[in-house]
């Protein structure tokens, strides 16, 4: 076991893809006196080197392994009346990009499913107005993601994202955070966002400064607010010691009690949205922009 794994073992280089969230690319070396092998840009060459004998993507499951969601397989239910909500799948990791052929159900509408496209475009109606839309993203390749829960005006929700972890990502990111994901708990994120903007705007999004906060509080072994540091454009890392959010306005809270929540934002002179989370066991729940801790104008 490395003495300290966030120094000698581990290497973060981090990238950021037009029109994404900056993306966390972890290099892992394979011993603590060991290096990533780099090309010649300074670019690690593989990300999932090994650490103590196991690669970062050891845990990604089988293909042949993985299936469809109940309502997903077979002739999907007639879209019948109601409203929708549409939105994309973004792919949070190495190369960024969209989601492509995943599958979105809803908490709120048993039975139905809808396809991501090739843009990672996906469109789920039958939600009644005033209600509640709670999407999830299931895809073979990447970690089992829910957006937070939201509410349905009568013309419905647009721009509703998903930032979805391959498997290899998130075990990246558990060894980086040292984290022992609990499977009967949640991962909770979200993004503290400067007025106006999103994950659809080629600039940085988010608001320096705030603090965010979960209600209700939650004990340990739970964690959080754990802050991403903003080192550069080109690097993040999400750092315990952080106090506030960065420039880059990412938060966690790691290892969460099942049950519904509610994250809040707070800096002086801003008004922010709140972010409604129902955590469920085994998830990773996102509150992703523009639906996240938004700035208000």
């Amino acid at each position: 076991m490395c003495a300290d794994p966030l120094g000698a073992c581990i290497v973060a280089v981090v990238t950021r893809v037009p029109g994404n969230l900056s993306i966390v690319v972890l290099a892992l070396a394979a011993a603590c006196d060991g290096a990533p092998t780099v090309s010649a840009d300074g670019a690690p060459q593989d990300v999932n080197a090994a650490v103590d004998g196991a690669s970062a993507a050891d845990t990604t499951p089988a293909a042949d392994a993985w299936s469809p969601p109940l309502e997903c397989r077979g002739d999907p239910l007639p879209v019948g009346e109601g409203t929708a909500v549409r939105g994309h799948a973004f792919a949070f990791g190495p190369g960024g990009g969209r989601v492509v052929g995943g599958f979105v159900t809803a908490e709120e509408l048993p039975g139905r499913c809808a396809r991501t496209e090739r843009d990672g475009a996906f469109a789920l109606q039958g939600f009644a107005p005033g209600g509640t839309a709670t999407l999830r993203l299931h895809h073979p390749s990447h970690a089992p993601i829910q957006t937070g829960t939201l509410t349905v005006p009568p013309d419905g929700l647009q721009r509703v994202t998903f930032q979805a972890p391959d498997h290899s990502t998130y075990r990246v990111l558990e060894l980086v955070l040292r984290l022992d994901a609990d499977p009967a708990r949640c991962q909770i994120a979200s993004t503290v966002t400067r007025v106006g903007l999103s994950l659809y705007d080629r600039t940085d999004h988010g608001e320096a400064g705030a603090t965010v906060t979960i209600d209700p509080p939650v004990a340990a072994p739970a964690e959080g607010p754990v802050y991403f540091e903003y080192l550069n454009e080109q690097a993040i890392i999400p750092d315990r010691r952080l106090r506030m959010t960065t420039r880059d306005g990412g938060v966690l809270f790691l290892n969460v009690p099942a049950g519904d929540y509610t994250l809040t934002a707070h800096k002086e002179g801003v008004r922010f949205t709140t972010a409604r989370i129902r955590c469920r066991p085994g998830l990773l729940v996102n509150a992703s922009p523009p639906w996240g801790l938004q700035a208000l104008p």
